[in-house]
């Protein structure tokens, strides 16, 4: 049988108050990882790292806004001081707009871009200034359904999603050689507050209540009929994360249920 042991690992999950990051760094903690939590929502983060401790998960909650350059090199540099490395990064922060493409704002494309996109970019900057000297880390990013095909109504967090892809690719190709992955995941849609934004707006336009809409998605839209879960999202992170995906780097892992297949 085999088992992910991260015992002595040190893992840094952002976005640790939504509900996929906290899926992941849950699951990064079940294997024997220390985990760092890190939002700017202290307190849903907070709550979360409570609950993680209680069911014996060693986890730290750090502030955190991704799209603050210097503040993200402080945390990581702070975590490596006292941890002595920084051996897990996931990229996990994200906001999201759904509304029709045209009643769409420039201030919303740039929250997207910043917090999705260069957010990311800050993180991983900041963490393979660490990494490399000790030739060894791996890098989680996520994407998104929307990364491999646009959306009417998401159109600048599928722009912020398609930019996580090309993002991974090129970080990965830029480490290659100090021996460090760089992989991502696209969920589909996971039971999160992010996924009731979307139905909420579907109801909205269509007029269709919002149970009808969830249902009519998990349906049609995902051939295996069934959402994904924080915890689909974290065990495909832990995989990417361990010593089973030595030789797998520049990839992005479908995670929806079959809803994307490239």
């Amino acid at each position: 049988m085999l088992t992910i042991d991260f015992t002595g690992k040190v893992a840094l999950v952002t976005g640790g108050a939504g509900g996929i990051s906290s899926g992941i760094g849950r699951r990064f903690g079940d294997a024997g990882a220390k985990v760092y939590l890190a939002d700017i929502n202290d307190a849903k983060l907070k709550t979360i790292v409570e609950e993680m401790r209680k069911d014996g998960i060693d986890a730290v909650a750090s502030h955190m806004d991704v799209t603050n350059e210097a503040e993200v090199k402080g945390v990581i540099d702070s975590i490596v001081a006292n941890e002595g490395a920084l051996d897990i990064l996931c990229c996990a922060s994200g906001v999201i707009y759904a509304k029709p493409y045209m009643d769409t704002t420039e201030a919303e494309l740039l929250r997207c871009l910043s917090v999705n996109l260069v957010g990311t970019n800050n993180c991983c900057q900041a963490a393979l200034r660490h990494m490399i000297p000790k030739r060894q880390g791996k890098i989680i990013t996520i994407g998104s359904a929307t990364s491999r095909m646009g959306s009417a109504t998401l159109s600048h967090y599928s722009m912020s999603k398609f930019g996580i892809v090309g993002l991974t690719q090129s970080i990965a190709l830029a480490v290659a050689a100090h021996n460090i992955n760089v992989n991502g995941i696209c969920p589909g849609f996971v039971n999160t507050e992010m996924m009731d934004i979307i139905f909420a707006e579907n109801s909205r336009t269509s007029g269709v209540p919002v149970k009808e809409i969830a249902e009519r998605y998990e349906q049609t839209n995902i051939p295996l009929k069934r959402f994904q879960t924080p915890q689909d999202i974290g065990e495909a992170a832990c995989f990417l994360a361990s010593d089973l995906a030595h030789n797998i780097t520049g990839q992005c892992l479908n995670v929806c249920g079959a809803m994307r297949l490239n």
